[in-house]
Order: structure tokens, then C-alpha cells, then sequence
């Protein structure tokens, strides 16, 4: 990168701090050497695909449709995806697009009716005003009578008339007919996560017919059951899918700003700061996967208890709990202590014994791929943890006052009700990943 004289970073930095981003790319891109990744850079912090077009090369200009559509769910850029050696390709962008976000995003977006229009082509939907045109490729607002169909308010392939007065309990939906549009419905499912989810509901159905025969249920009920199934916890949220980079990542303002005025080199304080950044942020997705697993079964045991008050009400909830977790797994099952691994680091974020704790992984985790540099990363991780846990101040005896040992000491947050504890699921995790993040940023 070409160096900027004093004057000229002096004459930038006005334009940084207020935010005319404009200005200082047409000054700072055109003069860089590196000119696509500076275009590419203001294209995704603007989220305007059309801006990728002045990246000269394919794989930086279509790394940058990818990354906009990563960050907005907007699909409607990666039909531009030139792809090729060394580049990506369509399918990759809409992988990007639609992982963690939905068609209602793209009200959010450049061009509101691309995006809906990109959801639908990919069989997603365009959403709930919208109709797909397949004839022209577009998504149409919904007709009146679109919106209220015969069915009876809703256009749910279920919603028959026949069937919702045949309904009498759990034990008759097959001879209802329920069960036939139901499996009508899966087999013209093309969204694989939907689809999963109404296998999943139908497998619950056939398992709970016999052990939950006489209960009492409607189509409305039966609807709540589905929204549920299809409302599944997913896997692919799971903390160790979470990445460090994106938690710690510098927006555009700040990677030009230390381009023009220089950064200091990170510290050991900094780098624990840094792992405890990506600790509260896992921490917060963890407690976002744990109430969906144990809101479900809540729901599950309301919905088909219903109303019911008699002696065999706690027994029907259990059932209908053990039923959901044999068909779904332990994804199901209720966990319900993150909050309060939250609430304790947040209480507690300002006292040095996190810092310690945090800082003393960092430096033991150095010394031991000094002393082993072959070890994998999950090796040299699992050793680091382990040998912190048997001895936390194995490297650094004198630690004074603060003694980040007794966070350890003090158990699990899941299972003591000290204030300063930790998750250990999600903590030497959050380490880790920083870790390795920090350990790639020179």
C-alpha cells in the first residue's frame, strides 16, 4: 500500500471520523495498491452489490457479492457470481444468504423485491404478503382471495374443512385424513430445514397416537404442535460453528483508521479482553439455543395438556416430553442454566479475576506449542484446559491478590450459585476460538 503523507492523513481524518465514506474511498481506493480489496471492503460495509463491480478481479469481486449476502440475506447479488478457479461460486453465496437469515430480511435490503424475488426462485418463499410467479420470476403481493382461501383463513395444505371436523383426538388423526395431506405436504416440501421439520412432527404424530390416543385435540392444536417442529433448535447455531473473527472483526472506519494513524501491538490484557468479548457473545447464543430447546417442550407438554386438570395432567406432560425427545433427540431436552453463567460474568465483567482467568490461558496455551509446535490445535486446546484446571497458576505463582483460581474452585455455574463462576462449555470454547483468531492476526 502506498504510504499517505502527513498532510494528506491529516486532510483524511476529518472525513473518517464524520463518516463520508464516499469521499474517502474515492481518495484512499484510488490511490492504494491494493484497490480491489479496498472497493470490496466499501461495497460490503455499504451492502451495495452494484459497488463490486469496480473490484477489477473475479475472485475479490465475487467474494464481495458473497459477503453481502452473508451479512444482509439478500440473494439477489450471487446470480452475478462470475465463479471459477480460485474464486466462488453461486451456489456458495446462497448458502451464505439464507444461512441465519429469512425472506423478511429483504426489508432491509438495496432492492426489496429482488431479494423476495431471489428467495422465491430458490424455492424459500417470498413471504408472507407474497405469491411466487414462476412465469415471470417475481413476487407478487397476494390477492384478496389469495389471502383468505376457502380453506378456512389460511393456505396451509392441512387446512381441510373435512379433516378439521373429523378431528376428534391425538389417537384419530389417520382416520381424519390428517395424516395424508400432512404426508401430501412433505413429499412437495423442497426446503430441507421445513422438510425435517415435518418429518420430525409426523414421526411425533405416529408415536403419540397409541400412547396419547384419548387426547382431546383440534386443528389449532395440531397447528401449534407443527409450528413447533418446524420452529426447531438447529445444530448448525451450535457455539462451535461461532467464529472469533466475526465477533472481534474492525468495521471499515476502524481497519482505514489504523491504515492512516497506525495501532499499538495487542497485550496480554488486551488478548484476555478479547477472549472474554467472544465468551459474553457465545454466552449470548447459548442462552438464545437453550431456551429454544427447553421453550419447546414447555409448549409441547401446553399444548397437548391443554386445559386438562385432572390427577393424570403430569403424567400426559411426561409423555408427550419423552415422545419429542425419542423423535427429535437430546436437542429437546431442557438445560436452562446459561443465564445465570450470563448474568454472573456480567456482574462480575469488571473484576480482574476473568482477565486472569482469561490471560492465563493465553500464556499457558504459548507455552505449551513452544514446548510441543506439532500439536494440533484441538490437542494443544484440550491440554491447556486440562492443565489450567489442575493447576491454574502453574506459570505464574505470584499472582497477588487477584486469584483467578477461585472462579474454578467455585464449580460450574450449572451446578453452584456462586457469583463469579463459569459455563464450561461455553468458556474454554470462547478461549480457544480467540486464541487461534488472535494467533493468525499479526
Amino acid at each position: 500500500m502506498k504510504k499517505l503523507s502527513p498532510f494528506l492523513a491529516s486532510a483524511l481524518a476529518p472525513l473518517l471520523l464524520t463518516g463520508c465514506l464516499g469521499d474517502v474511498m474515492e481518495i484512499f481506493c484510488e490511490m492504494g495498491e491494493d484497490s480491489d480489496h479496498c472497493y470490496q471492503a466499501v461495497a460490503v460495509q455499504e451492502s451495495d452489490p452494484e459497488d463490486c463491480k469496480k473490484v477489477e478481479y473475479t475472485p475479490p469481486r465475487d467474494k464481495c457479492r458473497l459477503m453481502i449476502a452473508e451479512n444482509t440475506g439478500d440473494p439477489s447479488g450471487c446470480s452475478a457470481v462470475e465463479g471459477g478457479m480460485m474464486s466462488y461460486s453461486e451456489e456458495e453465496c446462497l448458502q451464505k444468504a439464507f444461512a441465519g437469515h429469512t425472506v423478511e430480511d429483504c426489508k432491509n435490503a438495496q432492492d426489496e423485491m429482488a431479494c423476495r424475488a431471489a428467495w422465491g426462485k430458490n424455492g424459500k418463499g417470498c413471504g408472507d404478503a407474497f405469491v411466487y410467479n414462476k412465469d415471470g420470476g417475481s413476487c407478487d403481493p397476494k390477492k384478496d382471495e389469495e389471502e383468505k382461501p376457502a380453506t378456512g383463513g389460511t393456505d396451509d395444505p392441512l387446512a381441510n374443512e373435512k379433516v378439521k371436523e373429523d378431528l376428534k383426538s391425538i389417537g384419530d388423526v389417520g382416520a381424519s385424513g390428517y395424516m395424508q395431506l400432512l404426508e401430501k405436504d412433505i413429499a412437495n416440501e423442497t426446503d430441507p430445514d421445513r422438510l425435517a421439520g415435518l418429518q420430525n412432527y409426523k414421526e411425533f404424530l405416529e408415536n403419540s397416537k397409541e400412547k396419547l390416543e384419548d387426547v382431546q385435540t383440534t386443528f389449532e392444536t395440531l397447528q401449534d404442535l407443527k409450528k413447533i417442529f418446524l420452529d426447531s433448535y438447529d445444530p448448525k447455531d451450535s457455539i462451535e460453528n461461532m467464529s472469533a473473527k466475526d465477533i472481534l472483526s474492525k468495521g471499515f472506519f476502524d481497519r482505514l483508521s489504523e491504515k492512516l494513524m497506525g495501532s499499538d501491538p495487542p497485550t496480554e490484557r488486551s488478548k484476555a479482553e478479547d477472549a472474554l468479548t467472544v465468551y459474553e457473545k457465545m454466552l449470548e447464543q447459548q442462552k438464545d439455543n437453550d431456551f429454544l430447546q427447553q421453550g419447546r417442550l414447555d409448549r409441547i407438554s401446553q399444548t397437548v395438556v391443554g386445559r386438562l386438570k385432572d390427577k393424570a395432567a403430569e403424567q400426559l406432560k411426561e409423555t408427550a416430553e419423552d415422545i419429542a425427545k425419542t423423535v427429535a433427540g437430546e436437542a429437546f431436552a431442557v438445560v436452562g442454566i446459561v443465564n445465570h453463567a450470563l448474568t454472573s460474568f456480567q456482574k462480575g465483567a469488571e473484576k480482574e479475576v476473568f482477565v486472569g482467568l482469561a490471560a492465563a490461558y493465553n500464556r499457558q496455551r504459548d507455552a505449551i506449542m513452544q514446548s510441543n509446535p506439532n500439536l494440533s490445535p484441538e490437542e494443544a486446546h484440550k491440554r491447556t484446559v486440562r492443565q489450567i484446571q489442575d493447576d491454574p497458576y502453574q506459570d505464574n505463582p505470584n499472582t497477588g491478590f487477584v486469584k483467578f483460581g477461585n472462579v474454578l474452585a467455585n464449580g460450574d455455574c450449572k451446578d453452584a450459585g456462586n457469583a463469579l463462576c463459569i459455563d464450561n462449555r461455553v468458556f474454554w470454547t470462547a478461549m480457544g476460538k480467540t486464541y487461534e483468531h488472535n494467533s493468525k492476526v499479526k
